[in-house]
């Protein structure tokens, strides 16, 4: 499980066992969007459903920043590892089809792989299986760009030995998936791409979803971008043949929400496969997507990025509430894009990102360094100075880089961390969204 979607799911789960109001505002949250693509941070598409109806959609930035066409509800964007989420649904039927089993050793496909005989389809499917991750090989970037075969990637996976013994641990590696992708080819005697159509996309109607190839414009395809030097700049296609069944497939959000929906609904595999599927290995990875549960509330997830590509997915079903987030530019936290969708579905405020800064001395921020207790809390805040930079996060974390907003005040977005010094007392408030906000003292 990514930590980016293990601290999600867990700020969701803390906020949902606090009770949600009875009508969701969706304006903040529209201007929430709009102030990151005002501020060159996010270019995407997002939809939320709720009991199986959507409920929103917001469409931001260019699909095209050269020819300045508009992303819209239609744009299509490669979803990268959410694919895994689709590979991991066309295993479990083939399972309800009695022609594989979890069991069964990967040995029977690819022999060739060493240690075949000790791995089985469920070490593939939730990531125990030990095999080398092939999209860190030194190589990779030589690659990724050109068109490969199976006999190719089976030739670079060949190379590398187990990097622990199957089922010992977790380990998420690309490899497990491509492998998968393979197999569902053999079983049904045809390509990724006809399976796909023909056991998810056509069973359910999805409109826009299909395995991607070299992005057409023509057809409402985005292309991806990242910031260099303060502005978006295109970045070079991943050849769609290497993903595969772990990475290669183009949809939108509105189709995410319509997956994800359908597999809760039991339209796309046996209740016993889906049981299965939502089965855990180490209490977050599951057989295809990943889980977090906290007082009796649980939420799935699926993440994904490929090039400059970013896309998020999750269901809470105790709420019946599912978001998609396809982006083609992101400069901010995915996290707290998704956290501030969850929030305002639930009627519930959220903070406005604010890229406002200020430029600090060394003996500015020496004012706020030290560390802090709180009454009500267990913790610290440490506060540390790197230069004219501050350094700040609760004891025993990572320091992360705060921004300085204005007078004796700092941010961190990604959590909408609001803090207010004020040194002439040595204190501290503490401020994350509509929360309580706490007073720390320096100590």
């Amino acid at each position: 499980m990514t930590t980016l979607i293990k601290k999600l799911l867990l700020i969701i789960i803390v906020i949902s066992t606090q009770g949600f109001a009875q009508q969701s505002d969706y304006s903040k949250l529209d201007e929430f969007l709009n102030i990151l693509n005002e501020n060159d941070k996010l270019m995407a598409t997002m939809t939320i459903t709720k009991n199986n109806e959507e409920v929103y959609h917001k469409s931001i930035g260019f699909s095209n920043i050269e020819t300045e066409t508009l992303n819209d509800k239609g744009t299509k964007f490669r979803i990268g590892s959410i694919t895994k989420a689709f590979t991991a649904v066309m295993i479990f039927q083939l399972i309800d089809e009695g022609k594989l089993t979890l069991e069964t050793p990967l040995s029977e496909f690819f022999p060739q792989i060493p240690q075949s005989t000790g791995i089985n389809i469920s070490n593939l499917l939730n990531h125990s299986s030990g095999l080398y991750n092939i999209t860190n090989a030194p190589e990779f970037r030589e690659w990724m760009l050109l068109p490969s075969d199976q006999k190719m990637m089976l030739s670079r996976i060949v190379k590398y030995d187990l990097d622990f013994k199957s089922g010992e641990k977790t380990e998420y590696s690309n490899t497990n998936y491509i492998l998968l992708g393979y197999i569902v080819e053999a079983l049904d005697g045809s390509i990724y791409k006809e399976s796909l159509n023909k056991r998810i996309v056509n069973k359910i109607d999805l409109k826009s979803t299909y395995y991607g190839g070299k992005i057409n414009d023509k057809a409402n395809e985005s292309y991806s971008y990242q910031i260099e030097n303060k502005y978006w700049k295109v970045t070079p296609e991943t050849n769609m043949s290497n993903p595969g069944g772990a990475g290669a497939i183009v949809s939108t959000s509105s189709d995410l929400t319509l997956f994800m929906n359908a597999l809760f609904n039991g339209k796309l595999i046996s209740s016993s496969s889906f049981e299965v599927m939502k089965k855990t290995n180490n209490k977050e990875v599951c057989h295809g997507i990943f889980y977090a549960n906290m007082n009796g509330v649980d939420l799935y997830a699926s993440e994904g990025g490929i090039d400059g590509f970013q896309s998020m997915l999750i269901h809470v079903p105790l709420t019946k509430t599912t978001i998609a987030l396809v982006a083609n530019g992101l400069d901010f936290s995915k996290m707290r894009i998704m956290l501030s969708a969850f929030t305002a579905s639930n009627g519930l405020p959220i903070t406005l990102p604010n890229f406002t800064k200020i430029k600090l001395t060394e003996e500015q921020v020496k004012l706020y360094v030290g560390e802090y207790a709180c009454e009500e809390v267990p913790y610290k805040l440490i506060f540390k100075a790197n230069g004219n930079i501050l350094l700040g996060a609760p004891e025993q974390s990572n320091l992360k880089e705060l921004t300085p907003t204005k007078q004796h005040q700092f941010t961190f977005d990604t959590l909408g961390v609001v803090l207010d010094f004020y040194p002439e007392t040595n204190l501290v408030k503490f401020t994350r969204g509509n929360n309580k906000p706490l007073i720390f003292k320096k100590l």
